[in-house]
């Protein structure tokens, strides 16, 4: 997934890079680039040595994408279902009748919010690894 942008600032190995909106993006807003004045700030690794004010190009493998938006969005998507299934089964083998949907909602939105903060937690994991990073690749300016 390769996209254009302008570096903001520099810290070692990586860089901040303000992303420009894509030609092919529409103005649905689901990113807010849709608005103007809106912009996405995404910190990447500067393998290609671009200094503040270039314009790059930043890139980050498909793969690697698609694992991290399942890890965003996925797992506490499962979670939330999974929370949800078994805290029905568990309050009907309690005998709980009464509110039983409002209930199993709940512990799935307890699932929901474990499963955040564990991701929280390893947010810190997940960038070191640098896995999920993008790259700058070229230097356009």
């Amino acid at each position: 997934m390769r996209r254009e942008g302008k570096i903001i600032s520099k810290n070692g190995e990586s860089a901040t890079v303000v992303l420009m909106k894509h030609s092919a993006c529409g103005d649905c807003g689901a990113c807010q680039m849709g608005r103007e004045n809106m912009s996405i700030k995404i910190d990447a690794l500067n393998s290609a040595g671009g200094s503040v004010g270039d314009k790059v190009v930043v890139d980050m493998g498909t793969p690697n994408v698609l694992l991290a938006a399942f890890i965003a969005y996925g797992i506490p998507l499962i979670s939330l279902i999974l929370g949800i299934v078994s805290g029905k089964f568990i309050l009907e083998l309690a005998g709980v009748m009464e509110n039983i949907e409002v209930y199993s909602f709940m512990i799935g939105v307890v699932f929901l919010m474990v499963t955040f903060l564990i991701i929280r937690k390893n947010e810190v994991r997940f960038k070191e690894s640098k896995k999920y990073l993008s790259t700058i690749v070229e230097v356009i300016d």
